[in-house]
């Protein structure tokens, strides 16, 4: 371990990795390059935004039998959001970083720089590319900007610096590409895991968090909208960004004051359509999870097909996303590993296979209210890609923008699950699947009418000859079979 004074105030700034290059002083923020057996101060790094990450500096894990220990990291942001890159060292000395953002984690290793990588702006969310003999597909193509960092680097990082970044996906394999000091870029390369599959130690507990942010993880935190000033409410820790119901404001809520990005026309009406309001709790598999924000879809060819999405969070869960359609709801989450192929007719995942449901199709965000842990603007469209299993209980699905592909898997509700979870004593019909009932009924209902009108208008001349009570409770009990259901 090599120890040495900091330039700028004194304090003893350590590195623990003869490979470090950089040290960020951890009382006044100055950026050290260290350069023999001397450091020299490059600037100051900004302060980290507050952050409710479980981890931290010291915490520790084992990856394929190889220890690790945390000693650095840097923040991340985009236009979007931001996340965390946690520089992790080895017992053997080697490096490797532990990428965190909404709650998903991957840790890759340096591999050198790629010469046949192409070249930045020519990548797009969905592009293929061949890699040690694995197919990968570009998952996301951020321009983004390192906002704060700490602790120790291994390579020389200047505040503010702009890190051009490409991420893609095999399985659960895991590629990116720096372009940060290319081209060529630096190619990393590893794998999606979980904390708990890392064995992590030494991490944050929620006493440790709220000490340092001054808010419990998860507590409801209020701020009125800097627009129009509607009370807000949102989870600490759940959320970068607000859309405000009252006025359609984004609102930005990272670092010291919030601040509006963009306003969009009100759109009061929609919010007719959502079963279920924002706040409501759900107690699901003995976990208590809180809507925080809700999204209006719609077919961009069809304005008649849409869905809604709650976003659900639990402290220690994360977030899954429930899923109000015309079939019904579903609850999902992103994968972590990827299908292993996906084609027009079927995707392939472990050794299940899934059937297309539906052509892809275009989709975009017709509403936002309540919180996300990214920017969630009305506008944004997608293509979706729908596969379904064999007995239709689970739903695999691709979301494609320009720079983001996303996988996500979904298992059907009932209707008296959702009931059970909400706390409701009747089942939770969808609204929308409601809504297509009703609009079948009022196409069938003059057609019912007109039957009822003609069986009677049959039935006349034996109502004029005899005794006809028999035939007249004959065509009011068939009246009623008739028009009941219709009008039910």
């Amino acid at each position: 371990m090599y120890r040495v004074a900091c330039p700028a105030c004194g304090a003893e700034v350590r590195f623990h990795a003869t490979s470090s290059v950089l040290a960020v002083c951890p009382y006044c923020h100055s950026t050290l390059l260290r350069d023999a057996d001397s450091v020299r101060d490059i600037g100051k790094m900004a302060a980290l935004l507050d952050d409710y990450s479980p981890l931290q500096i010291a915490s520790a894990g084992i990856w394929h039998g190889r220890q690790f220990t945390v000693v650095g990291r840097i923040q991340l942001a985009f236009d979007a959001g931001s996340w965390n890159e946690w520089h992790v060292l080895f017992d053997d000395g080697e490096s490797a970083w532990l990428a965190e953002s909404v709650g998903q984690y991957v840790l890759t290793r340096a591999q050198g720089r790629s010469d046949t990588a192409p070249p930045f702006d020519q990548l797009r969310a969905g592009q293929g590319w061949q890699q040690d003999n694995r197919h990968f597909i570009f998952s996301d193509i951020r321009q983004a900007r390192c906002v704060a960092g700490e602790g120790e680097l291994p390579r020389r990082l200047q505040p503010g610096y702009d890190a051009p970044v490409a991420d893609a996906r095999s399985g659960g394999h895991f590629l990116t590409l720096d372009y940060s000091d290319g081209p060529p870029p630096q190619l990393y390369l590893g794998e999606a895991v979980t904390l708990k599959q890392l064995n992590m130690q030494r991490l944050r507990d929620e006493r440790m968090i709220e000490a340092a942010t001054g808010k419990l993880k998860g507590s409801v935190q209020q701020l009125d909208c800097p627009q129009c000033g509607t009370g807000l409410d949102y989870r600490a820790g759940t959320a970068i960004h607000l859309n405000c119901p009252a006025c359609g404001s984004e609102v930005d809520i990272q670092g010291e004051r919030a601040t509006v990005l963009r306003q969009h026309q009100s759109v009061q009406g929609s919010m007719l359509r959502f079963t279920l309001a924002n706040g409501s709790e759900a107690t699901i598999d003995g976990k208590t999870w809180t809507i925080i924000g809700l999204l209006g879809w719609v077919e961009s060819a069809d304005r008649d097909s849409r869905w809604n999405e709650y976003l659900l969070y639990e402290p220690q869960q994360g977030f899954r996303w429930l899923t109000e359609t015309g079939d019904g709801w579903w609850l999902g989450t992103l994968m972590d590993v990827w299908v292993d192929e996906a084609t027009a007719e079927y995707a392939l995942w472990g050794k299940q296979r899934f059937g297309a449901r539906y052509p892809p199709y275009l989709a975009r965000i017709d509403y936002a209210a309540g919180a996300f842990p990214w920017r969630a603007r009305l506008g944004d469209s997608v293509i979706l890609n729908e596969y379904q299993s064999r007995d239709g209980n689970t739903l695999l699905a691709s979301e494609q923008g320009p720079q983001e592909l996303t996988w996500s898997s979904s298992r059907k509700v009932s209707d008296q699950d959702m009931a059970r979870w909400f706390g409701k004593d009747a089942p939770l019909v969808s609204a929308f699947r409601s809504a297509g009932t009703a609009a079948g009924k009022a196409a069938l209902r003059p057609l019912g009418y007109g039957a009822v009108a003609l069986l009677w208008l049959l039935n006349v001349p034996l109502l004029l000859t005899g005794d006809s009570s028999e035939i007249i409770g004959i065509c009011f009990i068939a009246s009623v079979i008739l028009l009941l259901p219709l009008e039910s």
